[in-house]
Parts: structure tokens; sequence; C-alpha cells
């Protein structure tokens, strides 16, 4: 076992837990799988979770979290570390490919021979099987003759059976073959590839917005009206970066307009400023001290708020053509 692992596997537990909050600090670097739907930040619970599967399988915490994930809360396994730790055990392993996607023929068998008993594992997939296990729409010829793969979600969104089809038999054959053959290699676990009929990420696009959330921000004209937006989006939950950005520059242009209103003007007339200036021994009145702003407007941004903020500042002036992104 590399050092590396024996040093995290001997650390205490409270070591092992600050480890994982400090790398879920990592953010938008750490694998989308291990964040936490209700905050959008990277959970240190499965972040902990993945690091101590790794190290059970004998990787480094950083190897783990490129290949380890959670779903339902149990740790998978990428098909590609499972086909690692199957060999790296000693046992062979052996991917055959055959045909072609446009020619309606594609298949792929994987073959695991164990190297200590000489078992053999075999599993073959191919587009007409993941048809049957509802993976699939269809895998019918185009005008053209050329055979397509069609596999969409309810609203059309393009799945990973249609985006990648020459891979995904591969993972899933690799997986099927690791379960019943190299359970003890692999500890029993499952895919991540099986878990989630797929398992390779496309991004999926962002929710419809309840309200205008831009133009509502642009329209405010106080603090009042803004902190008010500010009450609606923690409510539904709709506070992107770009839409806290937006908030925030929003509410330093109200400031500062209403700073700007609030200014003495000093007057041409030396004697009519004279007039409205208190008597030298009189104390002038002191402005009195800034308010903090009311509980539902966005708290102060961290660094990384910041960036985020920054960045989305820099995409919204790309957008409307005042800076230009290199193309």
């Amino acid at each position: 076992m590399p050092s590396s692992v024996v040093a995290y596997e001997s650390a205490s537990l409270d070591a092992r837990m600050k480890y994982a909050n400090t790398i879920a600090a990592a953010g938008q670097m750490i694998p989308p799988g291990l964040f936490d739907p209700a905050t959008g930040k990277p959970s240190p619970p499965k972040v902990l979770l993945v690091m101590e599967t790794g190290s059970m399988l004998g990787l480094h915490p950083m190897a783990a979290l490129q290949s380890i994930n959670v779903v339902e809360g149990r740790a998978t396994l990428a098909a590609q570390l499972m086909a690692g730790l199957i060999r790296q055990a000693g046992h062979r392993l052996e991917i055959t490919k055959s045909g072609t996607i446009p020619g309606g023929d594609y298949s792929v068998t994987v073959t695991g021979t164990r190297a200590d008993t000489g078992d053999v594992y075999t599993s073959t997939w191919d587009i007409p099987r993941a048809i049957r296990a509802q993976l699939v729409d269809s895998y019918e010829p185009n005008q053209r003759g050329v055979y397509e793969v069609r596999a969409r979600s309810e609203k059309g969104k393009v799945l990973p059976w249609e985006a990648y089809a020459e891979s995904l038999p591969k993972w899933r054959a690799i997986s099927e073959v690791a379960l019943e053959g190299f359970s003890d290699v692999t500890l029993g676990m499952r895919s991540y590839e099986e878990m989630t009929d797929g398992g390779i990420p496309i991004a999926e696009p962002e929710p419809e917005p309840t309200e205008d959330w831009n133009a509502a921000i642009d329209a405010a004209t106080t603090r009042a009206e803004l902190d008010d937006i500010g009450d609606r989006l923690k409510e539904k939950g709709e506070g992107t970066d770009k839409i806290r950005a937006r908030w925030l520059a929003r509410a330093g242009a109200i400031d500062r307009e209403a700073n700007t209103v609030d200014a003495e003007v000093v007057p041409d007339d030396p004697k009519t400023a004279d007039e409205g200036a208190p008597p030298a021994d009189v104390e002038a009145p002191q402005s009195p001290p800034s308010q903090p702003a009311p509980s539902s407007a966005p708290t102060e941004p961290t660094q990384e708020e910041y960036e985020a903020a920054e960045a989305a500042r820099y995409d919204a002036a790309v957008a409307a053509g005042e800076v230009s992104n290199g193309d």
C-alpha cells in the first residue's frame, strides 16, 4: 500500500474530518456528485465517505475523489477504476469491440479471468440490450440508412446513452463482470455508471426562475425594494452567483445615488453660506451612524463569492459587448 495512503489511515478521525472539510472548500474543483443539493456546495460528509472508501481500496484521497462518487448515500466506483483494480490485483480483463454504431451492429464484450482459479466471466452489451433495459429509446436507421441512437429525457434532453453510445456499453459490461467475478476486489460495490444509467455527466440546464430576477433588480430604486427582492430570492432558493453579483452591484449603485442626493451643495454666495452655518461655538450635529443592511440583504461575500461575483460581472460585460472575450 502506498505510504500516502498509510499516512491517511493512521491519522485520527478528527484529523481526517478536518482534511475532508479542507478539501470540500475547493468548491467547483470537487466533482458535482459530491455537492449538497440544499446548499449548492461540496458536502464534507460525502468527501469523507469517498476518501474512506478509497482508503479501503488502497487509493490516495485525491485519486479517490476522481473515481469514486456518492449516489443515494452509497459510494460507487467508476467502471474505469473497477478495471484498474482488477488488473492491479493480477487478474486478466479483456475488452473486445465489434461493429459500429452507424452500422447498427455495435457491441462490446468484456472477459475477466481470475488469476487464482482460472474462472472466466463474460458480459456483452449492445444497444438492443440497452433498449431492453429501458436505457435507450430507439436505435434505427435515418433516411440515409445510418443507424442513430436516441435516448432522451421527458423534456427532450440528450441523455448519456445517446451522447456516449460507444462508451456506455463498455462501462456496463466491465461493471457486470466486476460484480459477478471480482467482488473481492471491488468490495461488492456497484459502478457509478450502473447506478446512474450512464454516469458520464452532461451539464444540466438551469431551472427556469420563478421571477425575472435581473429585471426586478435593475428596476429597484431603493434599498427597501432591493431587500424585498433579496427576501424572495432566499425564500425560493434561486440566489445564484450571477444573481448575487447583480444584486450587490445594484445595491452599490443605489447607495451611491443616495449619497449623491444627500450631499450638501456649497452655495455660490459666501454670505448665504455664512448665514446657513452654525455659530462657531455650537458643535455641529453629528451624522447618524450608518445602519447595517437589513437582515434580508445578502451577507458580506466571502473571498470565493467575491471572485464568483467578479466573474459574473465580467460575463455580463462580455454579453453586453462592453468587453471583448478574445473570440
